[in-house]
């Protein structure tokens, strides 16, 4: 058992940020440069939205932990893990490396079941939780390493989470079977959520400017007030796509030099499309996949104006 209080760390806030401030996200544009037409063939083959959406399941019996945290790690398979803060300090983090990548960074609300993503893949991740004890100071009251091996690598990005977080009762789940029902393929229901985004969606620059630290979006929040920030609608386009059995990639990093959030999707038979749906500061743009049969089946991404440097440094 961990004593709190012989190991006592100084945390600076700004350590724990993480990705949670999105800001920086561009200048206010006329609605009608918002609109961007999307065109995308449809490649050969068959394709149907009928999927049971993958739920996290949290055990009653939790296989690990101590009196101040509760690990339920009996899905780690699926690429997931749950946690549940019982002490009562206001403030908890928990932070997961695996091997030499980078700190992820979790804000855990007390007295909830919260589902982390395994998105590093398969491998030995450290897993640390911190309460805060008072300011900037938090205390080490977790630490476990455990030992991950995937039944299948895209599961991550097909499970809510605590980023993506829906279920099959959301009005974002309803909407995306409604919006792809009848597509003819991955591409063509991509095409239809990015279609209904950048109709419906006006992006928030007021609140991009004041996002709070530990800011999680709530994606049936944003459906109905048909506004947010860029952390906001990768979130809601991340949720839709996952919920008709599309895995998808919310990733967050850099765009040039702003702080930014969007997706990647997973196509059957060519893999990863990186950056499919992107922010460059003015407008959000639909990327053109174009397969080039004489490129190994790699994938170039055409889209309607240049492509923004994008800089990948989490992925949920």
């Amino acid at each position: 058992m961990i004593n709190k209080f012989w190991i006592k760390l100084y945390i600076a806030t700004l350590a724990f940020m993480s990705v949670l401030s999105l800001t920086g996200c561009g200048k206010k544009i006329p609605p009608s440069q918002r609109e961007t037409e999307v065109k995308i063939e449809n490649q050969a083959g068959t394709w149907s939205n009928d999927f049971d959406i993958l739920l996290p399941q949290i055990s009653d019996e939790p296989s690990d932990g101590n009196e101040y945290v509760s690990i339920d790690l009996s899905n780690t398979s699926d690429g997931y893990f749950c946690v549940r803060y019982l002490g009562d300090a206001e403030k908890i983090k928990l932070q997961m490396n695996k091997d030499t990548s980078i700190t992820y960074t979790f804000t855990i609300p007390p007295g909830e079941d919260t589902v982390i993503p395994l998105s590093l893949g398969s491998g030995l991740y450290n897993i640390t939780v911190y309460e805060n004890i008072q300011s900037n100071e938090y205390a080490m009251i977790y630490a476990q390493d455990i030992e991950v091996s995937l039944k299948d690598e895209l599961t991550p990005f097909l499970y809510p989470n605590q980023y993506v977080k829906f279920t099959d009762k959301s009005d974002t789940t309803a909407l995306a079977k409604q919006l792809t029902d009848g597509c003819s393929n991955e591409l063509d229901a991509v095409a239809k959520v990015y279609d209904y985004m950048i109709k419906n969606i006006t992006y928030d620059y007021d609140k991009a400017e004041n996002v709070q630290p530990g800011y999680l979006p709530d994606v049936d929040e944003i459906l109905s007030i048909k506004t947010g920030i860029c952390f906001d609608y990768a979130a809601v386009m991340a949720a839709m796509l996952r919920s008709v059995g599309i895995p998808t990639r919310m990733e967050i990093g850099y765009s040039g030099d702003a702080y930014h959030a969007w997706v990647s999707v997973y196509v059957k038979d060519i893999g990863w499309i990186n950056d499919i749906i992107q922010f460059d500061g003015n407008v959000w743009t639909l990327m053109d996949p174009t397969f080039d049969a004489n490129a190994d089946g790699n994938t170039s991404l055409i889209g309607s104006g240049k492509k923004a440097e994008y800089t990948t440094m989490y992925n949920y």
